[in-house]
């Protein structure tokens, strides 16, 4: 935010007569309405700005925001201040309750790495403050009295703002372009880790055939030790024979040549269940290699803050439990509070038939073989827009190319399980999605 664009910004909200209400969301986003015209005034470090946007709200009860709501709604606008040589925009509003009246003051701190907005009442004693702060020059708490930042030259170059409306719709473009290449940047960035972590792993799994190949070959040499158990003596550890092909075989034993063949029988044993388990285990690292790449595409794809988190969240929603669907073969997404799940396999899709309640929402391409997809409804009613997001995953986590598809839609309890995976349905319907 630069000071100059401030001191036009706080000329244009001189205007106003009330403050509607102030409130969070987002952690350092505040929606302001001022005479029912709306405002963000955006207080993230190094990204400071005020514009005009709809965007998505999330809920705060901290003390902050129950002070917000107690001294800054449906109060009266009194005047409006930028602090001298500094990016501090300074409201001082009045707010009338049942026999008594509020004079409150709120900073709006647009200083760079250090953003803030400080509620404080008449006499410059701190309410709250969205960042408190306990530092030798500064100390940001409640009921301590507001120090005043430091002013400090401004040598910016004067730019006259002919058209708010235009300047605070351009402002959040630009700002929202940004934080979008930052944000997907940092999902590819996580992704990418991810997906070469998967294919680390994968590079150092033993070869099956190797291991089966060495298991017969402790077979057979067990075989060729109890077939000359009775030429062989206890004490002997080093010797040839011919196995049953007539090639010279030679043998330098630890243990006594009977022990040795039941050893070699175990450890062929071993080699073989191994080389089963490997089998399982790198179907499993392909088939989660595979999802991160229709995943890593989906986030290139996107183009909004909202659904790049959807897509790949800080934290896992339901981390708490712990259930972890991952080894049933489910992935799951979190949109509009409804919880999408994707199966990630064939196991996945038998899984996700196998949970889902008879009205959820169950998807799949029209008569191609997809994704099996589902809607947790919890006897909610599912819109439109739940139903297109969850239809372009299944799409996009099926293995087709570019074009336009149409999905299937329909509760579960019009799908029929005829035989693992590939089921029967009826009363359904259609929506098109493109893939790109």
């Amino acid at each position: 935010m630069k000071y100059k664009e401030l001191l036009q910004i706080k000329d244009f909200f001189s205007v106003f007569k009330k403050v509607d209400f102030i409130k969070r969301i987002d952690d350092n986003v505040l929606e302001i309405s001022l005479d029912k015209q709306k405002f963000i005034f955006d207080l993230n470090r190094n990204q400071s700005a005020i514009y005009t946007a709809n965007l998505q709200s999330k809920e705060y009860n901290a003390p902050f925001d129950f002070m917000l709501k107690k001294y800054f709604s449906n109060a009266f606008l009194k005047k409006v201040v930028v602090l001298e040589n500094n990016r501090v925009l300074r409201f001082f509003v009045t707010a009338l309750r049942a026999y008594k009246s509020f004079e409150s003051v709120i900073d709006f701190e647009f200083t760079g790495k250090n953003t803030n907005v400080i509620l404080t009442d008449s006499k410059g004693v701190i309410i709250e403050a969205l960042r408190h702060m306990d530092k030798n020059y500064r100390i940001i708490k409640p009921h301590q009295n507001l120090t005043a930042l430091k002013p400090y030259k401004m040598d910016e170059e004067f730019k006259e703002i002919l058209d708010f409306q235009s300047y605070f719709e351009k402002k959040f473009k630009e700002l929202y372009e940004k934080k979008l290449q930052d944000c997907k940047k940092t999902k590819l960035s996580q992704m990418h880790k991810r997906i070469q972590k998967l294919q680390i792993l994968l590079s150092h799994l033993e070869d099956e055939k190797n291991l089966l190949i060495d298991a017969t070959n402790l077979s057979q040499k067990a075989d060729l030790l109890f077939a000359n158990l009775s030429h062989l003596r206890d004490y002997q550890r080093e010797f040839k024979l011919k196995d049953f092909q007539g090639e010279e075989i030679e043998f330098k034993l630890i243990l006594s040549p009977k022990q040795s063949a039941n050893d070699f029988y175990k450890q062929a044993k071993k080699l073989k269940q191994k080389a089963k388990n490997m089998h399982i285990q790198r179907q499993n690292l392909e088939d989660k290699l595979e999802f991160y790449r229709h995943l890593e595409k989906l986030l290139k794809q996107s183009e909004s803050i909202f659904e790049l988190e959807i897509l790949l969240p800080k934290k896992d929603k339901n981390s708490y439990k712990k259930d972890d669907e991952n080894h049933l073969g489910i992935e799951n997404f979190y949109f509009k509070d409804f919880k999408i799940s994707i199966g990630k396999n064939q196991k996945g899709n038998e899984n996700l038939l196998k949970k889902a309640k008879k009205n959820d929402i169950w998807l799949h391409i029209k008569e191609l073989p997809s994704a099996h997809t589902l809607i947790c409804s919890n006897k909610q009613k599912i819109s439109e827009e739940v139903i297109q997001f969850a239809a372009k995953l299944c799409v996009n986590f099926s293995n087709l190319k570019q074009g336009a598809y149409l999905v299937d839609y329909t509760t579960r309890n019009f799908v029929k399980v005829k035989q693992k995976a590939f089921v029967e349905y009826t009363n359904f319907k259609s929506v098109k999605i493109l893939k790109d």
